[in-house]
């Protein structure tokens, strides 16, 4: 490398970090609460289950169903029915004291009693559908169980007296199976 191309080599170097130290940087940080964040945040519903084959088909028991935005959900509901449940006997208990001789009203006897789920939480599911045609790309739904609000079971769209038994039974072998709770999320689960 000769004189005249090192003078310049250097001189467009010198000319960089000219230009580089007249660049301002800002980075702005915003501090928030923890709190209000991680209210925002909704866990993903949970699903497990056991896949057997029993007499040459495929048996898939749920055994428990966690809907993380339905049980936030019923307990806002409940907690607001108990608030508005204690305003409204603490104001009836002021009219009673004011008519004592009249008959109680039955709104006064009546008791909101809350939204209770189970352990396993089976009663938040509303569909269980189980492809066994293709493991990716379009969904086919092979067999398909509906629980209406009863509890009675739909099975592939025949209405029957029975109740679910947390079970869903395939002649073929699963490939998916898409659970939509009674809110109409849907979680899908590969085999």
């Amino acid at each position: 490398m000769c004189n005249s191309q090192f003078l310049w080599f250097l001189s467009n170097i010198c000319d960089f970090h000219a230009k580089l130290q007249s660049f301002k940087i800002l980075i702005k940080i915003v501090l928030r609460d923890l709190k209000e964040v991680l209210d925002e945040v909704i866990v993903n519903d949970i699903v497990e289950y056991q896949c057997l084959i029993i007499n040459n088909k495929w048996e898939i028991e749920i055994k428990n169903f966690i809907s993380d935005r339905l049980l936030t959900k019923i307990s806002e509901y409940n907690q607001k029915k108990m608030f508005n449940d204690k305003g409204l006997m603490s104001d009836e208990k002021e009219e009673e004291e004011d008519s004592e001789n009249e008959e109680e009203d039955t709104l006064t006897t009546k008791k909101f009693k809350p939204i209770e789920i189970s352990e396993n939480g089976l009663e938040l599911i509303e569909l269980i559908s189980i492809d066994c045609t293709a493991s990716a790309y379009r969904w086919t739904s092979d067999y398909e169980i509906k629980i209406d609000k009863n509890g009675y079971l739909i099975n592939n769209g025949k209405k029957t007296k029975e109740f679910w038994n947390s079970k869903i039974i395939c002649d073929k072998k699963p490939l998916r199976m898409k659970i939509r709770n009674i809110a109409g999320d849907e979680t899908t689960v590969e085999f």
